[in-house]
């Protein structure tokens, strides 16, 4: 089997076999051609060995300079396919078994938003819209512009992400039969298509979904998505992405906003209120705790920074 047939069957098989979504499918796509082009495609599958891995990582890291993160992406993805080809029969020796090759990343802290950087993103689009407060969009009647429109998708998107800390991906694939606003309950589809519920309890953003309910009809009554766009389709993650950087634009932000910046704002400031990490592990869809873990390294830095500002040492040691 030449491995680009290798490559396409994998692919089809992550496609209806385990389900995964466009954006993880484009990216597995986009790392299986570049392994192909860097084999060649008239490799066999059978003849990719240890040494063929070896060389590619080299590759990644001083030919194409990627970073350690995006080089991990890549060698999972081939590790997955082999592993799949493996285990369908298809390949006699993985060369990925006992193959080491430790790539070391470097430590970041996720990065979220202040306060007052939340404050501005939620209230940019109502200042967009002449309102103060998200109950207020009930008071615009009559047809709503698409510019109108689109400042009030961008106001929901942004208070559902924070509010929950769901990703950009899984806020545009809710279902307007995942939304039980009589529970005050959101059915998520997270990665791995694993199912987690998310609850509501703001009465004002309760009824700031019920609104948007209420209005995406005049552009399409009959798609099933919560997000739409002023041309009928469902929205996009990229087309939220832009939403959202456009209103940090409007508010005159100094960074570039991401919706999952948003994601680690409501572990971050929630670890921070005290909630314990159970919980919050349990609302990001997180499968193990230590992933989890990394904001309380978020939260420690704040911890310090309190600190030093409010310790009574000094004062003890003056008086």
């Amino acid at each position: 089997m030449k491995i680009t047939s290798a490559c396409e069957e994998f692919l089809s098989h992550c496609r209806v076999g385990k389900n995964l979504s466009e954006h993880t499918l484009r990216a597995y796509n986009i790392d299986l051609n570049e392994f192909s082009a860097f084999c060649t495609q008239t490799t066999a599958i059978a003849d990719c060995d240890r040494h063929i891995l070896r060389n590619y990582l080299t590759y990644l890291f001083d030919k194409k300079n990627l970073k350690e993160t995006s080089i991990k992406r890549r060698m999972a993805c081939l590790k997955a396919m082999f592993h799949w080809l493996e285990s369908e029969e298809l390949l006699a020796n993985n060369p990925f078994h006992k193959f080491k090759a430790p790539i070391k990343l470097p430590k970041r802290l996720p990065r979220s938003l202040a306060a007052h950087e939340l404050r501005s993103l939620l209230t940019a689009p109502l200042a967009e819209l002449g309102i103060k407060t998200p109950g207020e969009v009930e008071s615009i009647t009559g047809n709503l512009s698409r510019k109108q429109f689109n400042h009030i998708t961008c106001l929901l998107t942004v208070e559902l992400l924070f509010y929950t800390g769901m990703r950009i991906g899984e806020l545009t694939q809710i279902l307007l039969s995942d939304i039980d606003l009589q529970d005050s309950i959101i059915k998520i589809t997270g990665k791995g298509n694993r199912e987690r519920r998310v609850f509501i309890n703001d009465s004002e953003l309760t009824r700031l979904i019920e609104v948007y309910i209420h209005l995406r009809p005049q552009y399409n009554p009959k798609d099933k998505h919560l997000f739409i766009t002023t041309h009928g389709n469902p929205a996009s993650p990229q087309f939220l992405r832009k939403l959202i950087a456009r209103s940090a634009e409007q508010a005159s932000m100094e960074r570039h906003i991401t919706p999952h910046m948003l994601r680690h704002s409501t572990a971050t400031h929630l670890l921070e209120a005290g909630v314990d990490i159970r919980h919050v592990q349990k609302l990001l869809g997180h499968n193990s705790i230590s992933t989890t873990e990394i904001y309380t390294q978020v939260s420690d830095n704040s911890l310090k920074e309190v600190i030093c500002k409010g310790h009574p040492r000094r004062k003890v040691l003056r008086e």
